[in-house]
């Protein structure tokens, strides 16, 4: 099970247009493991008590073009060479780096200092790294975590 973490909660003032290109290869209602995800994927959660300190282990992966509650904009690894589960700290550090870099930028098409989404990320647990999983997924969200219809990909908001 991996935990989501909330890196930095920006006004959530702008809505997603409707019409934006389809950011997911799944048809509708595609469950998947969390480790699973690729960039441009968008899901809704399976529980409602998933997030925050509760672990996320799979997700309904859905067409951008409907309603969903987060949209998969970057991933990273941690580096071969790193043999145990970075501490909280680390995680965190590693998340808030790379989530809020370049690759926020390029997919979104601004900073996410001016953005209004909330950028979180899904990383390893303890369980997860002992099985080889090493990624850190960057996703984006509403601040409130309502369900948007559209793609965050060149958006703008």
């Amino acid at each position: 099970m991996r935990p989501l973490t909330t890196l930095l909660v920006l006004p959530a003032s702008a809505v997603l247009a409707v019409g934006l290109s389809s950011c997911s290869l799944f048809s509708s209602g595609t469950t998947t493991a969390t480790k699973d995800l690729k960039v441009g994927n968008c899901y809704n959660t399976v529980s409602s008590k998933a997030g925050g300190n509760n672990p996320v282990g799979e997700v309904t992966v859905v067409d951008c073009a409907k309603t969903h509650t987060y949209e998969v904009i970057a991933q990273t690894t941690f580096p071969d060479d790193v043999d145990t589960l970075p501490n909280e700290g680390a995680i965190k550090s590693l998340g808030e780096g790379f989530c809020q870099g370049e690759d926020f930028t390029t997919y979104v098409g601004v900073e996410a200092s001016s953005s209004s989404y909330q950028i979180e990320y899904l990383s390893p647990s303890q369980d997860t790294w002992a099985k080889g999983d090493r990624l850190v997924t960057c996703v984006v969200t509403q601040g409130d975590k309502s369900e948007v219809k559209g793609s965050a990909k060149d958006s703008k908001k």
